[in-house]
């Protein structure tokens, strides 16, 4: 049965947990969300299964799998993060000493009642998103036939630990997701070139 985002609080939960990655760059969800770590087949069969609809294939052999979470999945939220790189301590702006690593990518993963309620909340991820970056660049993308919005850009507030990101953010029938790519000053490799691999690896099927 299709779990769908479906009371008030559960969508301020929603936006909350999406304002903390978009706005922080850092890994703190796992604190936001109880401890309920999903089976980690990606370690043991190079895939993992995010919600009802989506499969992401292992390809970069340098994204860790960090966490894989499924607290909220009775409401229909789904969140997964990697990892690339090494990680050093890191204060962040609560005072909590978190690992910091190179590179973070984090998917959110949103199941909605309809695709116009899908399409509607995606719309505002990408406003908050443009908003709260400075944005480089604006471009519509296909991979492995799903149809995404990628942006690049760099984090405005000084506080953020990172310096540069891109992300996507898609609708599949009634499920918005958002897609991003968080990166250190020391990171040289291209967000936007990983990231549309990333999104290469990824399968959407219906119900």
């Amino acid at each position: 049965m299709k779990r769908i985002i479906k009371n008030n609080n559960v969508m301020k939960i929603f936006y909350l947990i999406f304002a903390t990655v978009m706005l922080t760059g850092c890994s703190v969800i796992s604190s936001a969300l109880s401890e309920k770590d999903t089976e980690n087949t990606w370690d043991t069969s190079d895939y993992v299964k995010i919600g009802d609809v989506l499969t992401v294939q292992k390809s970069d052999s340098r994204l860790t799998l960090l966490d894989n979470k499924d607290a909220l999945a009775s409401d229909g939220l789904f969140y997964c993060a990697w990892t690339i790189g090494n990680s050093e301590p890191y204060e962040n702006s609560e005072g909590d000493t978190v690992d910091l690593y190179d590179a973070q990518l984090y998917l959110l993963l949103g199941e909605f009642v309809s695709s116009q309620k899908a399409q509607e909340n995606m719309n505002d991820w990408l406003s908050s998103a443009k908003m709260n970056y400075e944005l480089i660049k604006e471009d519509e993308i296909t991979c492995n036939g799903q149809t995404y919005t990628l942006i690049t850009y760099s984090y405005i507030k000084e506080s953020n630990p990172y310096a540069r990101g891109a992300s996507a953010f898609g609708v599949y029938e009634g499920n918005a997701v958002c897609v991003e790519l968080a990166c250190r000053d020391n990171f040289t490799d291209d967000p936007e070139s990983i990231l549309t691999d990333f999104l290469d690896n990824c399968t959407y099927s219906s119900n």
